[in-house]
């Protein structure tokens, strides 16, 4: 198991896949939250101004913390999203997922390897976007970090490792479709099936869209609706597709 970690770790590190999401979560979810509030802050009259005043809670911290955790909730699973197809897709696409029947490795120990590279991988990113959204404000002037600076930054994390726990669905179907396009088209098919829950007024209870109507995606009333049961509805989707995708690794077959 050692090993197999080993392995994906030192393929994810050198993927330029992962090393492109990496950069997107990590500087582009601080760099438009600044801008976006600095947009805001000029009071310009602008109707970017205004489409995105109406999402703000506060012009200071709050307002950066929380443009970083709606920014982080949809980046983060397109970003995840697709290197997790990638990660459990190319071992089909690049036809080496036979090579993996000779190895003393179990299959399943591979997939878990891969499950727990990518989530950890995740999991630190959400962190790093939530530390240089702080520097990013300050660097705008907002001053030192107060208590509302850190109960942002706390939300970024938990909207970020939330959203790394939802894209789990698609290691498994990138796995039983045998290709990572299979599983890229189905996150993006769920992208639009969430607009429409939402839409629908359903979102609440939609484990992909809590996380966004916390973060204030759907506007601070909604986000002050949104409940820790039905943000922690995550949970219970990650682990079981993360079982799921175990099981299929350990029992597939070369076709």
């Amino acid at each position: 198991m050692r090993a197999a970690l080993h392995l994906e770790a030192l393929k994810l590190s050198r993927a330029t896949t992962a090393r492109a999401a990496s950069l997107i979560v990590v500087l582009l979810v601080p760099a438009m939250s600044a801008a976006f509030l600095a947009v805001v802050r000029a009071d310009t009259g602008s109707v970017l101004a205004s489409k995105v005043g109406a999402l703000l809670v506060d012009t200071g911290w709050g307002g950066i913390t929380g443009f970083a955790a709606q920014i982080t909730s949809v980046g983060a699973l397109l970003a995840v999203g697709v290197v997790i197809c990638w990660v459990f897709g190319r071992e089909f696409t690049d036809k080496t997922f036979g090579a993996l029947f000779a190895t003393p490795t179990p299959r399943g120990s591979i997939a878990a390897a891969k499950l727990i590279v990518v989530v950890v991988w995740g999991f630190a990113l959400s962190a790093v976007a939530a530390a240089l959204t702080l520097v990013a404000g300050m660097l705008i002037g907002l001053g030192a970090p107060d208590a509302a600076a850190w109960a942002g930054a706390w939300r970024v994390l938990v909207v970020g490792v939330l959203t790394v726990l939802l894209t789990l669905p698609f290691a498994l179907v990138a796995s039983a479709a045998r290709g990572y396009l299979a599983g890229v088209s189905a996150l993006l098919g769920l992208v639009v099936v969430t607009q429409i829950v939402v839409a629908l007024g359903a979102g609440a209870w939609f484990p992909y869209a809590s996380p966004g109507l916390w973060s204030g995606l759907g506007g601070p009333q909604l986000a002050d609706e949104v409940t820790v049961p039905q943000l922690l509805l995550a949970l219970p989707v990650g682990v079981a597709a993360a079982a799921a995708t175990w099981w299929w690794w350990r029992n597939a077959k070369v076709q």
